[in-house]
């Protein structure tokens, strides 16, 4: 190829790259200003019959090889915590407790029991690690709990060993924001 063909050549290439170059393109924009995000909040609040803590007396073993679940009473009625959301964004509910005793066999022979019915043949022990309920609180919402306690019959000079002793309960109640998918966000 001669000299001229190839500077005839970078000659076109040039000129076509910088027609191109000083193509003009429009754009435009806008812009949206002043937008938020903020976090949720989850509070807990509990009300319980005159705000007491329940105490149960003289409670005695079940029947031999029989757990037998007794309701929690407070006076007259039943033992029950409402557990309410104060929070603005849903809360699954979670419970677990802690017992202590001077006589540690106690500890393992007396169990409390919860459920969402006042009634429930077949309450959920309550143990020290946290148990999802089952339960999510709206904002706002509350929920009742019905608590009952089971004395296990075991032999009877552990037993005696147990009488006239005292079993602490603490109760922890959780709400921990519930699992979220894109379908449940609002607004996804």
């Amino acid at each position: 190829m001669n000299k001229k063909m190839l500077l005839s050549v970078l000659i076109i290439a040039f000129v076509g790259v910088a027609a191109v170059g000083t193509w003009a393109n429009y754009v435009v924009s806008a812009e949206s200003t002043g937008n938020t995000l903020t976090a949720g909040e989850l509070g807990i609040e509990l009300n319980r019959p005159s705000q007491r803590a329940f105490a149960v007396n003289g409670i005695i073993p079940d029947s031999k090889e029989q757990i037998e679940y007794k309701h929690l009473f407070f006076s007259e009625d039943e033992y029950f915590v409402n557990i309410r959301n104060t929070g603005n964004i849903p809360g699954q509910l979670f419970i677990s407790s802690t017992e202590t005793s001077a006589v540690p066999s106690l500890e393992e022979n007396v169990k409390i029991y919860y459920s969402t019915i006042p009634n429930d043949p077949n309450p959920i022990e309550i143990t020290g690690t946290p148990v999802d309920t089952g339960v999510v609180l709206n904002g706002g919402a509350f929920r009742p709990l019905y608590f009952w306690y089971s004395y296990k019959n075991v032999d009877s000079a552990i037993q005696n060993n147990e009488m006239g002793e005292t079993l602490n309960v603490n109760m922890n109640f959780e709400l921990r924001n519930p699992e979220t998918s894109e379908s449940t966000i609002p607004g996804a």
